[in-house]
């Protein structure tokens, strides 16, 4: 009696699906944020130009008062300074919340990256069309307190460590930080609220060149500069603390975002990685070999390689 088999299966072999390296790994480019631009509305654009000007026709009619006397005059123009910097927020850039400006220029608000799904985004745009102006209320009131109770004194304390008095000067440091904190983080504040990913790189100095950040960076840089002045023996009374560094906070905020959003800098970011740094991220990229029937291959690493 003969047996009947069936004839065996040619036992197959299954192999990994060849994905692309920039699917299969993200580099680090793609997890970054992108830059943001200012909302495409005739009334942002024109704004965005003219609030540079309205700062620096308030500290130069306060100037004098402010060589006068430094403490009262700080503490006079800080309330402008807050409502000049929640307007030009609130009419020029995009909320948190939102997550964009709703027109396709950028603007990455909470729980957003880069690289989202389309559904994200059409959920942010859902976002942005159901809150209206009602949801430029939260993100407003957050960019005008976080930065006056987080950020002066966190730049007091980085006053200090640059050489500002420690014991004497007192409220001269606060208010100066307080104007600082005022015009480097209320649109950072704004327009990101406290996504995680953004901070790291605004903390990382790693962030995208926009107007934005190319007036947080400029705050920064001016202050820095406008200390140079203070031991130099001109005896002029504009030489005291802080006067020098306020000023050289507000112009470097004016210079910093109007440099930023042109071509030469917009979307550029700041290097540190050194080029064996670059060497080992461009090893970790995978890549593939394909056969000549066609075949997928295994995934090879350039690491591995090694």
């Amino acid at each position: 009696m003969a047996l009947h088999t069936s004839p065996s299966k040619p036992t197959s072999t299954t192999t990994t699906p060849h994905q692309p390296p920039h699917q299969s790994l993200s580099s680090p480019q793609a997890q970054q944020h992108p830059p943001t631009s200012v909302l495409a509305s005739p009334s942002s654009r024109t704004y965005a130009h003219i609030h540079p000007l309205l700062l620096l026709c308030l500290f130069t009619w306060r100037f004098r008062a402010l060589v006068e006397d430094p403490v009262s005059t700080l503490l006079s123009m800080l309330p402008l300074l807050a409502l000049l910097q929640g307007v030009y927020a609130v009419v020029c850039l995009p909320a948190a919340a939102g997550g964009g400006s709703g027109s396709g220029e950028g603007g990455l608000g909470k729980g957003r990256s880069g690289r989202g799904t389309s559904g994200g985004k059409i959920g942010a745009r859902k976002r942005i069309h159901g809150d209206g102006e009602r949801g430029k209320i939260i993100p407003a009131l957050l960019s005008l307190t976080l930065p006056l109770f987080l950020g002066t004194p966190l730049f007091s304390l980085i006053l200090i460590l640059f050489g500002a008095p420690f014991t004497t000067h007192i409220p001269h440091t606060i208010l100066c930080a307080a104007h600082m904190s005022l015009l480097a983080g209320t649109s950072l504040v704004y327009m990101h609220g406290t996504d995680g990913i953004v901070w790291r790189e605004i903390w990382g100095l790693s962030r995208g060149t926009d107007a934005v950040w190319g007036g947080t960076v400029g705050v920064g840089l001016g202050a820095w500069f406008g200390a140079v002045p203070i031991p130099l023996d001109w005896d002029r009374p504009w030489q005291a603390y802080p006067i020098t560094i306020i000023t050289g906070a507000y112009v470097g905020y004016v210079l910093g975002s109007a440099v930023g959003r042109t071509p030469l800098l917009y979307g550029k970011r700041i290097r540190f990685a050194t080029s064996e740094d670059e060497e080992e991220e461009d090893g970790d990229v995978s890549t593939s070999e394909t056969y000549g029937d066609g075949s997928a291959g295994s995934v090879v690493s350039k690491s591995e390689k090694r």
